[in-house]
This record gives C-alpha cells, structure tokens and sequence, in this order.
C-alpha cells in the first residue's frame, strides 16, 4: 500500500502504542480546547502525537472530520516517518535528511477513481470552509488558521513548490495565503502576476509524515518539490489531477484532504495578529487570498495541524533544515561533524555547529558564516569541538562557558539578517573551540568500554 496518513497512524500505534494518543472526547478546536490540550502535554513534557476522534466543526456541529496534532513532537517521530530506528534521531537523522534532500525520487499518475483524496469531491454550493475543525491556536490570535502546506506551480518551468504557510478562514470560500517575501510561493504568485493570470494553488491538511518533512527542506527555487516529496517517502509518489484544472495541476493521490482555489489579481486582505514561530504575536499584515474552487478527502478523513510555536513547529521546521545547512557547510568545511538547530531558538533563530579538532580558526567562521547564508533567521551561531554533543544544551552552554575567550571568541557582524525585523539585522558567533594557542586541561571522561558494558534501561 501506498504511505499515508492512515497507514503511518496505524503502523505507530502498532509498533509503539504509547507514542500515539487518541481522544475520543468531544472538542471544539474553535474555542481552543485543542491547544489547550496540546499545551498541557508540552507544560507536563509528554510528547505524544494526538489524534482527536470527536471535533467540532467552525459552525459549531459535530465535524466529518478528525484532527491531528504532533506528528513531529519529537526527533524520533520524524526517525519513524523516514522507516529509521527511533533511537537514530541525532547525527543519523540529520545526515539522511542531508542524503534525501539531494535525491530526486519518482512519481506516478494514477486517475482520479484510484485515488483516495477524490473519494468526496465539493463544488460550488457544497463547499464551506467552516465545515472543517479550524483551530484558534492563541488567545490573541485574529481568526482560525489551517497552519499546513500550500502547493503553487510555476507557469515558466512547471515545477511544484509545497511551503508550510497559514491560511486564515475568511468565509465559506475564501482564505488569505501567507505569501512573504522570502517564500517561493510568493516568486510564483510573481510570475503569474507577471502574465496577469489568477494562480491555482491547492492546500494540502493530512499525508504521511515523510512527505511533509520534505516541504521544509532548504530546496532551491526551481526545484521540484513532488521529486523531494518522493525521495523523503522512499517511493514513487502518486499524483491525481485535480477537480478544477484537470492534468495540468496535479495534487497528492493519497492526501487526506484537499482544497483547490485560485488567487485573484491584485486583491489584498488583512490577516493576523497571529501567534507564530518564535513565541510572539505577529502584526497585521495585508496578504493575497485564495477563492476556493473545490474541496476533496479521502474517506475517514483526518485533517493535520501543527501547533505553531511549540517543539512539535520547532522540530518540523529545523530539523531538515539540519540537513540543508549540514550538506552546505561540508562543500566549504570538510571538518563539520554535527549540525543542530536547537528547540531553544525555535529550531530557527541559534544553530550549535562542531568541527573535528583539527579544524582551524577560520574554518570556524566559514562554517558559521554558511549557516548565517542558508537561513534567513539565524541570529546566533555556536561552534564547538565534535567531543562536545550538539544536541545536549547542557554540554554546548559547558563549551561556551569554559572554552570561550570573550574577547577574541565572540564576534558580532552587523546587516546580515533583515527578514523580522524586530530581531534586529547583527548576528553573532561564538567560537567554543578549544583554544589552540596555550595549554588547555583534557576533559573528563569514562572509559567507552564500560559505557557500552553497563545498559541501564532494564531499571528505568
């Protein structure tokens, strides 16, 4: 069978019944109750993924539709959707991110009566966004937001670009699209503007996890996003033509549900306050829109959220970037050993990079430098050692505090940054290295071999 939302549920529950979390409980997702729950997990530190059997829908009846939540809460989930050992979620992980990212796998059309995202097709009439389970996700937030994929294509080259952005409900067929300036979307919505053409898009709520994982990889524009869509899943991903543009759009066969809209020419709207990334609230903004032309699902569909702001947003958003800044780096720095874009900075704002030993001071700041080239976030790189673990704060923050020489090791470099503002345009490095120029005490350590001799999970 083809991988699926479904398909992954199931195989979890199976292989590890205590990492998946259903509620069969009413919840009404549109006065909060699903972050609310959400946020309980994460205050009690119980990373499981949640499916919401019983929801109701915008208009407050029950809903057709179940909710899913935190299919990315940890680094061993994300392992699990790309068929590794859950206990490879460190440097393994970020490294067959890196050899994914660079595969261009296969895809396959299959007609519109095999496949299951056109089990239910709603057109004119039929379709109302507020028959979906919506989430307001923060208190101050200025509506409901669906928080997954859009899929545009480009008119110049064909290829297909998938970004995680948000889409405000704005009535029954209309939404905004979050189209900023540092997305490939928005150099889409370019170059149909360019010919001035509406632009179909289509957003995508619930496929396996793999496939969602790819989207968020740092892919060049131009690149075919449906081929590193596949590459992710490990097999051909099947493709459908959509209801409203035939073969020329082709949409995700085994997506669980589907909406098709075009943006119309020039039209902007308000959208947000909305609680994002990076723990703030942010500002109204005038955006495109998006008129819905259908909407399909499979049977027994499952709509997916993410919980914006919270590990689940933080590892899904850094975690294949890991790859992306890991693979760029190698060209220039041979010695990198280990990339992680910590929960702390939102899996976005500070990266922890360690070079083998005999790496130099400069090799030092090109590594850091490449990072700052590969994300427009970055505020803060940390350059350490590869004895120290990347993904431990607790060791990185040891290197910074006793290895650091505050007045050569730190440096701050202005204008680099611009995309939030507010974050102010400075970055800085810090190099955590161990000082080459004087004598400097070895670090404790335990003998390997009786690491390896001594398993203490049978007492935990």
């Amino acid at each position: 069978m083809p991988k699926d939302l479904q398909g992954f549920l199931e195989r979890l529950e199976q292989e590890c019944p205590e990492a998946l979390l259903r509620v069969p409980d009413m919840i009404d997702p549109n006065t909060f109750e699903a972050t609310a729950f959400l946020k309980h997990l994460d205050r009690r530190e119980v990373p499981r993924a949640v499916l919401f059997e019983q929801v109701k829908d915008l208009k407050g009846a029950d809903a057709a539709f179940r909710l899913a939540f935190n299919l990315f809460v940890t680094r061993s989930l994300c392992a699990r959707a790309l068929d590794m050992s859950p206990s490879a979620d460190k440097m393994e992980l970020t490294q067959e991110f890196a050899r994914r990212e660079g595969a261009t796998g296969e895809t396959v059309v299959v007609p519109p009566s095999a496949a299951p995202c056109r089990r239910t097709v709603l057109k004119g009439a039929q379709m109302d966004l507020r028959a979906l389970p919506v989430p307001m996700h923060h208190q101050l937030d200025v509506g409901p937001y669906l928080t997954m994929v859009c899929t545009m294509k480009s008119p110049k080259t064909g290829a297909y670009d998938m970004t995680f952005t948000k889409n405000l409900v704005k009535g029954r067929r209309k939404m905004s699209i979050s189209a900023h300036h540092h997305h490939h979307l928005r150099d889409i919505l370019g170059e149909y503007e360019e010919e001035q053409r509406r632009a179909p898009v289509v957003v995508i709520l619930g496929h396996h996890p793999a496939f969602f994982l790819s989207t968020c990889c740092l892919a060049p524009y131009g690149n075919d996003d449906y081929g590193t869509a596949s590459a992710f899943l490990d097999e051909p991903l099947r493709l459908t033509a959509s209801e409203t543009w035939g073969g020329d759009f082709l949409v995700p066969a085994d997506a669980e549900i589907i909406i098709e809209g075009e943006i119309p020419l020039g039209v902007l709207e308000a959208q947000n306050p909305f609680g994002e990334i990076l723990g703030y609230y942010q500002p109204e903004y005038r955006m495109p829109v998006i008129e819905v032309t259908a909407i399909t699902y499979r049977d027994a569909p499952i709509m997916q959220g993410v919980f914006p702001g919270h590990a689940e947003h933080f590892i899904l958003g850094g975690l294949p970037k890991e790859g992306s800044v890991f693979s760029s780096i190698r060209k220039t720095v041979p010695g990198v050993r280990a990339v992680h874009l910590p929960d702390s900075g939102c899996g976005r704002v500070s990266c922890y990079i360690a070079l083998r030993k005999e790496s130099s001071a400069g090799d030092v700041r090109k590594a850091a430098m490449q990072a700052f080239v590969e994300m427009p976030n970055l505020k803060l790189a940390v350059v350490v050692d590869e004895d120290v673990d990347v993904y431990n704060e607790r060791d990185v923050m040891w290197a910074v505090t006793t290895r650091t020489w505050w007045d050569r090791d730190l440096q701050v470099i202005d204008k680099v940054q611009s995309f939030r503002k507010w974050l102010g345009g400075s970055v800085a490095i810090i190099d955590a290295t161990r000082p080459k120029d004087c004598e400097f005490p070895t670090k404790n350590e335990i003998p390997q071999a009786a690491l390896d001799r001594i398993q203490i999970d049978k007492y935990l």
